[in-house]
């Protein structure tokens, strides 16, 4: 925000103002005749609004600075995000929660007009958030097939059992863990007594396989996920060497000096590295192609890292356009040069430095397009996790209903009940592991019995309750 003495000297029309005290306070904190007039609000009094609004907007007859002594509040506390845009528009950064009802109190004074003594009049805004979140979600928008015309005939089923759940029921799922095991998922089905419908997996140990300790080549933990009626979901945390002189893999974008701006540059050692880690890891898909084993495939995920801190992971850490040509070009090789067709592609939307899904313009920006994804997802690690409507509403508006909307990664589990009845409920959730020691662990986020309520939800989808495979 601009300091007092410069926005004094605006409004007095370029003068030098020194100093301001109580004795000598200037006269433009009297009340003044309210020539400044708001022309138009993007809510209206009285209005229900969506639970996805993040702005509301006020457009004044001319130009505007703010009066920053002055204070503006929502239902009684204090506002950051206000700022001036395009000389005239007021804008307010708002977080709504469903069924609320919200005053925007903008006091006399706190708008000015530049180069004349003339005010804005004090404004109050009541407005109400949708008690359902205002999500009604409808399979019917949802494209009928998948992005690959040639997918497998396992990839158009698995696809078209979640079209026909969506809105209706969510698939239960939980990481097996990382280790190309299943220890954390047989756990949570052991205290639960209901194994989930997606079991996650992830190529994070790539450059060591295979190994004694890691070898992707033996699918047997996959298969015998998919044998017993769960659905594989792939996670790639990609460790790249930290050098051009090599040295241990890391995933991390501030720890190496692999730039995801180089990987598509012919001639680089970024591009040697990511052509020669896709033609290992194509291999290691196509032995679940050839086993009739579908897979819910999830790279690049959390490519933002976080818009206040930055990128966590190298394929962040060129920005969004980069990482949006790296889904492109990783999709045309898996799909095109190595005939992958067993893959129903999920994109995860970035996060804002609250650990929610950032703005509607900065994930428009880097969604890949609706070409190039199935499944939009979103992690998220609050605590409680609630229903998270206003999460899933954001996700939905963004495909506008045209994909469907998952949990890709959760700490919490999801308050089924609520989302149901907001008329948001995920496709999926993907409840993240937890081991100490080498084993298994009920820690941070999740209680045996919390588990065991989420799977015996009547509208929860485990294994058992489908089969894919005939």
């Amino acid at each position: 925000m601009k300091n007092t003495a410069y926005i004094l000297a605006l409004l007095m029309g370029g003068a030098t103002l020194t100093a301001c005290d109580d004795d000598h306070k200037p006269d433009w904190e009297i009340t003044a005749p309210f020539d400044v007039k708001a022309e138009s609000v993007s809510i209206e009094n009285g209005a229900t609004v969506a639970l996805s609004t993040e702005k509301i907007e006020i457009v004044y007859n001319t130009s505007v600075v703010l009066n920053p002594r002055a204070e503006i509040t929502m239902t009684g506390d204090a506002l950051k995000g206000v700022e001036i845009v395009d000389g005239n528009r007021l804008v307010v950064e708002v977080s709504l929660s469903k069924g609320k009802t919200y005053t925007l109190t903008i006091p006399a004074n706190a708008v000015a007009g530049i180069g004349s003594k003339t005010f804005a009049p004090a404004m109050e805004l009541t407005f109400s958030t949708e008690k359902g979140g205002g999500v009604i979600t409808d399979a019917s928008k949802v494209a009928a097939s998948p992005i690959n015309a040639a997918a497998t005939a396992e990839a158009k089923a698995l696809y078209t059992f979640l079209r026909e759940n969506y809105g209706k029921k969510q698939l239960s799922g939980v990481m097996g863990e990382v280790a190309w095991a299943t220890t954390f998922s047989d756990m949570v089905a052991a205290e639960a007594g209901k194994y989930p419908a997606i079991v996650g997996f992830d190529y994070i140990h790539l450059a060591y396989s295979p190994s004694n300790w890691i070898d992707y080549g033996d699918i047997s933990p996959v298969k015998g996920a998919w044998d017993a009626g769960s659905i594989p979901a792939m996670t790639w945390h990609w460790n790249v060497p930290v050098s051009e002189d090599g040295g241990d893999g890391s995933f991390n974008a501030s720890s190496d000096q692999f730039k995801a701006s180089n990987v598509l540059v012919e001639g680089t050692w970024e591009n040697r590295v990511a052509t020669a880690d896709v033609e290992k890891l194509a291999g290691y898909l196509k032995l679940l192609q050839d086993a009739g084993i579908p897979v819910l495939w999830r790279p690049f995920h959390e490519a933002a890292g976080d818009y206040t801190w930055g990128a966590w992971f190298w394929w962040g850490n060129s920005g969004t356009e980069v990482t949006k040509e790296l889904w492109s070009w990783l999709h045309t090789k898996l799909t095109d040069e190595y005939g992958l067709n067993n893959l129903i592609w999920v994109w995860t939307v970035q996060t804002s430095d609250e650990g929610k899904p950032a703005s509607m313009d900065k994930i428009r920006t880097a969604y890949p397009g609706d070409a190039l994804v199935d499944i939009v997802g979103v992690d998220l690690y609050e605590a409680p996790l609630s229903d998270c409507t206003g999460q899933f509403e954001l996700l939905y508006n963004l495909v506008e209903g045209k994909k469907m909307v998952a949990l890709s990664e959760c700490g919490n589990l999801l308050d089924v009940d609520a989302a149901l009845e907001a008329g948001a409920l995920w496709s999926y959730f993907m409840g993240w592991y937890e081991m100490e020691n080498g084993l298994p662990v009920f820690n941070q986020w999740n209680t045996a019995g919390e588990w065991k309520s989420v799977l015996n939800n009547p509208a929860v989808i485990n294994r058992g309750d489908f089969n894919l495979m005939n």
